[in-house]
């Protein structure tokens, strides 16, 4: 894996939305190991509870398809919420239909770490406040 600069000045934190529980954990792991407090759920719903209740993670790593909820209902949801977090899918199908600039990035499963840690070093560096409606920090 490429070597990356872990996240300077306060510890950022991401949540991971997916079902598949081996995933969550991977992704908690090797983010944490790159300097990122994470918040790993395999329900989405409990995910947008607590969003709902006002986190503002950096990031969210979203899964596209989902038992219960799609990827596209949960940021349909994050958006009612007023949560403007940057969202990075996460989806085994080639081309997932989403809305132009829900999200930041789309990352095709099995995830590329060189490409998810340079996304997430883009993305993240930025309190949400200050990311325009693709996640993109503002000038």
């Amino acid at each position: 894996m490429m070597q990356q600069a872990a996240p300077s000045g306060p510890v950022q934190t991401l949540f991971v939305v997916d079902d598949d529980l081996a995933l969550v954990e991977s992704l908690v792991d090797v983010l944490s190991d790159e300097g990122y407090r994470i918040e790993g759920f395999t329900e989405p719903a409990v995910a947008l509870a607590r969003l709902h209740a006002g986190a503002r993670p950096a990031a969210l790593l979203l899964d596209y398809l989902m038992p219960g909820m799609t990827g596209e209902e949960f940021i349909a949801d994050l958006g009612e919420a007023g949560a403007h977090v940057p969202v990075l899918l996460l989806s085994g199908l080639s081309d997932p239909c989403v809305r132009a600039g829900a999200v930041a990035a789309v990352l095709a499963k099995p995830i590329d770490l060189d490409r998810l840690l340079a996304i997430l070093g883009r993305v993240a560096r930025a309190p949400a406040g200050d990311q325009d409606a693709e996640g993109k920090p503002r000038p």
